[in-house]
């Protein structure tokens, strides 16, 4: 049958000597257990004495022990086994272990960017330098209108044709927009002019926050004028027309307008060396590790709901 208490915690510890820790660890209470001596008050025939009412003295022997150092050592080897205890079943835990690594992973950022940017600001001068020699690009086409711009957006992905000439009038905008390094009088960058995204920012505050998608088109007709070796001044808009370039007429052959099928077709005439997709081998080694992950990422947010649940 279980003791029943009738009187607070306090109440105990200062009429019995019994003490109360708050401490989370076997070691922290048991020093709290002899820092602090328990008091009693004194009685007088059974009722309080007036006189001594504040008057306290050390309580009996029997709550009063010696320090033990070997006591201590096994409190503070219990303490570690339940910690190894703990750290043991979070790392068994899947949850728990990718929670870990990606707080291991994060700090390790936050320590390498700093010591990172230390050895690159030499670097990232000398390409300063080089791209200051480089002459300013120049287009023949006209600097396409808000309208014109809005309308190609709209127009994007009805086709691969809409595609490439969005990603030329940004690419023409490039010429007509001041994107200038800021150089202060010592000779060194101190930021770059506002560029596309300012004017994107003034004239197309509707477009102005597709600005990274606006530069994804971009690369696409970069890629292209690549490829077709198309050098300045002139436009991209000019591959669109007949007679086609061969790279633009396998581009257009196929009319499903997909971003990422076309990039990837542009990249792999660029550099075939470096795409390793081409085999049915090695695409079906990329699906099942991509099964893998999706199965693990899977577990891993079944797990989190039923927890919170």
């Amino acid at each position: 049958m279980a003791k029943k208490y009738q009187h607070s915690a306090y109440y105990y510890a200062y009429h019995h000597g019994w003490t109360y820790s708050e401490a989370r660890t076997y070691v922290g209470k048991y020093l709290d257990m002899h820092t602090y001596r328990p008091r009693m008050r004194e009685r007088a025939n059974g009722e309080w004495n007036s006189k001594d009412w504040f008057k306290y003295q050390n309580s009996s022997k029997e709550f009063d022990s010696t320090f033990n150092p070997l006591l201590l050592l096994a409190c503070a080897a219990v303490d570690i086994g339940i910690f190894m205890r703990d750290k043991v079943r979070k790392l068994m835990d899947p949850v728990e272990r990718d929670r870990i690594k990606r707080e291991l992973m994060r700090d390790l950022r936050r320590i390498r960017r700093p010591f990172y940017y230390e050895q690159e600001v030499e670097r990232r001068r000398q390409m300063a330098i080089a791209r200051r020699k480089i002459n300013r690009r120049r287009t023949t086409a006209p600097m396409p209108t808000p309208e014109e711009l809005l309308k190609a957006w709209d127009e994007r992905k009805t086709s691969r044709e809409a595609m490439i000439r969005l990603g030329g009038m940004i690419h023409d905008l490039e010429c007509y927009v001041d994107n200038y390094l800021k150089i202060d009088e010592n000779g060194k960058v101190v930021g770059r002019n506002r560029g596309i995204r300012g004017w994107l920012r003034d004239n197309m505050p509707e477009l102005s926050p597709k600005y990274k998608t606006l530069m994804r088109y971009k690369a696409l007709a970069v890629r292209l004028r690549q490829v077709t070796e198309t050098k300045d001044p002139t436009p991209t808009l000019k591959l669109l027309k007949k007679p086609y370039h061969a790279a633009v007429e396998k581009i257009l052959a196929d009319e499903k307008p997909v971003f990422a099928q076309v990039y990837g077709a542009l990249e792999y005439m660029l550099a075939p060396e470096t795409v390793l997709l081409d085999a049915p081998k090695e695409r079906n080694k990329v699906r099942k590790k991509a099964k893998k992950r999706s199965a693990v990422r899977r577990e891993v947010k079944s797990k989190l709901r039923s927890k919170k649940e």
